[in-house]
Order: structure tokens, then sequence, then C-alpha cells
């Protein structure tokens, strides 16, 4: 029962990106190394063989020189010491008489070869039937006609490459068992991460807006995207819990306005009598309703910019143009109401956005801060570099435990909910402002309340 799943994992290893390039990486390691070794093999096989031609060259000379000071009978006898006594592991000799008779040596007569030779010793009596032994030669014909030869067994230098090739077949086999056995391991790592990811995605999907990708600490490139899918996943928690808000907060906030329109026109059916009566429950029923199309029109307009549909159309604006052209339709109606409007508007202010958007959140502001605030009270609005917007008044202020919540959706302090209003209207500031990369917080003014935007 258990070997399908090894079977589907091994499988999987096989067929894994890791595995593929840490084999990759192998062929190409090995690859490098066939040339080391060839580079290794040719260079140590032609150092051998020199130092092996220049020993028996020396030993030739050497010979020569015996020759030269004590004749052909005095260099019999020293070949033959040599023969007896040898220092330097296994060296033949052969010395032949100008008629090619041998005189004395361990190797075969030859036709006189001066300089270097390789040639086959024929094995000897003790040794056994199949022992031939390659020999490398150094030859030289003395001044009265005769010739000595100087060999060693070449053996050492095949042995030597045998080792080299040796060394290097269980280096590569070596290499190649820890690079599969390297990629198996990364692979299933690898894999293991991305199980991790699969599951965590499919616990989303199932419900569990929870669910976040474990992350190592090891900031690698796994790391770096797990951090960006819990970002994401993060966003789609918000942006869901958002919705499930939203739902709620229609279901409960639109059903007030929607069952005083049902009870007017049920009312006018049951109760008006003239024409003038039913045209006055009409145009009720009418006003009900645009506030109702007004309440969904901002609620379309918050969804919109939270998504970022609108940042296309960005150009440059003059926000102090803006600020100032709004500032300056309010003070009637801040006159109207008993309220003191100031303006500071640093002039030359410019932000990239949607100038439309940007004079309703600035009228937004100043709009809320003159209907909740009583008779008296002074409303400034200012604008820096930055950019940087501050509205302030001096009336009662928000409890700093609510400060966060008058940002939500239908959201309306219990001294509010006898004004007018659908409670959107700092819902949809914070959408605007965040929509143009604009920070949103609220300070206590003392007296009153601060609201900033800025970067």
């Amino acid at each position: 029962m258990s070997s399908a799943p090894r079977t589907s994992i091994l499988t999987r290893i096989l067929r894994s990106a890791s595995f593929r390039l840490t084999l990759g990486y192998a062929a190409l390691f090995v690859v490098s190394a066939v040339v080391l070794f060839g580079t290794v093999y040719l260079t140590a096989t032609a150092a051998m063989q020199s130092d092996m031609q220049a020993v028996l060259r020396t030993e030739a000379y050497q010979l020569a020189e015996i020759h030269r000071r004590f004749g052909l009978l005095g260099l019999a006898e020293q070949i033959t010491r040599r023969m007896n006594f040898r220092t330097r592991g296994p060296i033949y000799y052969l010395l032949q008489a100008p008629t090619r008779q041998v005189l004395v040596g361990n190797l075969p007569g030859m036709p006189p070869v001066n300089g270097v030779v390789d040639f086959v010793r024929d094995n000897d009596a003790e040794e056994p039937a199949n022992a031939r032994s390659k020999l490398t030669g150094f030859g030289l014909t003395l001044a009265d006609g005769s010739f000595i030869l100087v060999a060693q067994d070449a053996s050492r230098l095949i042995d030597m490459q045998h080792a080299i090739e040796s060394a290097f077949a269980w280096a590569a086999g070596v290499m190649l068992f820890l690079a599969v056995a390297g990629g198996m391991l990364l692979a299933g790592n690898f894999l293991r991460r991305i199980d991790t990811i699969g599951r965590t995605s499919r616990a989303i999907m199932e419900g569990d807006l929870s669910a976040r990708v474990p992350v190592r600490g090891t900031n690698d490139e796994l790391d770096q995207l797990v951090v960006g899918l819990n970002a994401m996943f993060d966003r789609i928690q918000h942006l869901m819990e958002g919705l499930r808000q939203v739902s709620n907060d229609i279901a409960h906030d639109l059903r007030t306005p929607l069952g005083r329109l049902r009870q007017r026109l049920e009312d006018a059916r049951e109760h008006a009598t003239t024409t003038a009566e039913y045209a006055a429950a009409a145009d009720a029923a009418i006003a009900e309703a645009d506030l109702l199309l007004e309440t969904f029109s901002a609620l379309l307009r918050i969804a919109q910019m939270e998504a970022g549909a609108q940042k296309s159309g960005f150009a440059d604006v003059d926000l102090s143009d803006v600020a100032r052209s709004v500032g300056e339709a309010y003070l009637p109606s801040a006159e109207d109401s008993q309220h003191t409007l100031r303006l500071a508007i640093e002039p030359g202010v410019t932000i990239q956005g949607d100038r439309q958007l940007l004079a309703q959140m600035l009228s937004n502001l100043v709009e809320n801060a003159l209907t909740h605030t009583p008779a008296g009270s002074t409303v400034s609005l200012t604008l820096g570099a930055g950019p940087r917007i501050v509205v302030a008044d001096n009336g009662p202020g928000i409890p700093e435990a609510e400060r966060e919540r008058v940002f939500d959706r239908f959201y309306r302090l219990d001294r509010s909910r006898t004004t007018a209003g659908s409670g959107l209207g700092l819902a949809l500031v914070k959408a605007i402002a965040t929509l143009h990369g604009l920070g949103v917080r609220i300070e206590d003014n003392a007296p009153g309340l601060r609201l900033i935007l800025g970067r």
C-alpha cells in the first residue's frame, strides 16, 4: 500500500526542475573533470617519460666516459658491478662489441640505435610464459664501434597511468552518486515547500482564509515568493472580510430606508385620496430612492477605487488649485452654519491622480467637519508639500477607540445617527487616499479632531 506514494514522490523528484538543474551542473562538472583528467594524465605521463629518459641518458653517458678512460674491459666490469648492485630499481644493460657480439648485460643483442628506443623484452625462463616487459632505453655507439644500451621497465609509467585512470573513475563515480543524491535531496526539499504552498492554497480555497505559508527565514527565492504569497493572502482575507462586512452593513443599514420607502408607498395607497397627496407621497418615495441610489453609487465608487481600476487615467494634478477651489466653495456654507472655515494652501503642490476624485475627497473631509461640529466651531483646511493635507476642527472630536472604525462603510457615531448621511463619506475618503498612495490617520486636536493625509 505504501509503494505507490513512494513511486509517485520519486517520479516527481526525477521530473523536478531542481533535480534536472543539479544533473545539468553535474554533467558540466563531469566535462570539466574529463578535461582536467586529460590534462593531468598527459602532463604526468610526459613528465615521467622525460624523467626516465633523462636518467637513462645520464647513465649511458657515464658509461661512455668510463669506456673512454678504462677501455672496453673496464666498461664491461663496471656494467657487471652495476647489475649486481642496483640502487635505482630494475635497470637493464647491454654491451655489444663492434661485431655485435654481446659482451655483458641482461638484454639480448640488437642492432645499434642511438637515442631513445622503446622495445619489448621477452620473458626469462624463471618468469611466467606470458610475462613480457615493455622497456624504454637509451642507446649510444662508442668511439671504437661498440654499442651500449641502458633501459628501464616502463611498467611504472603504465602503473601510474592506471592509477590516474582508477582514481578518476572512482572520483567520477562518487561525484555522480553525490550529484544524484544531492539532487534528490534538493528536489525533495523543494517539493516539500511547494507542497506546503499547495496545501495552504487549498485550505484558503476551502474557506480557511487565515492559513499562511510558513517562512523559513533563509531569505532565498522561495522565501521571497512565500512572503509575496502571504501578502497576497492577507489582501484576499482583507477583501473577503470587507465584502462580508459590506454585505452585513447593506443588510442592516439599508433595511431602514427601504422600510421607510415601503411604508410611505403603503400609506399613500391606503390613505391618499387626492392627486396632491399622491404626488407628495411619490415625491417622498423618489427622494428616498435617490438616497438609496446615491448610497449604492458610493459603494460602487469605493469598490472601483479599492481595485485600482482608475489608475490608468492618472495625470499631473495641481492639488493646490483643487484644495483652494473646494475651500472657497464651502466658505458660504460655513458662514450659513455659523462656522469659521480657514484655508492655508501652499501653492504649487502637485500629485499624480484624478482631479475629480481628489476634489471629492477634500469635499467630503470639509463637509464632514462642518456637519459634525456645532455652530461657532472653527474648521481649517491646510495643504503643504509632500503632499500633506490636514483638516482640523475644535469640535467634540471622536473617542480614541472609535477613530479607526469611522473609515468603515456605514459606520456612524451614536451622536451622528440623527444627521443626514449614509456613513460612507470617510470610507470614500480613505479609498481615494489609498488609490493615490496617501496614508490616513486621525489625531486629537485638543480640543477637536485633526485628520491627516500624506505620504
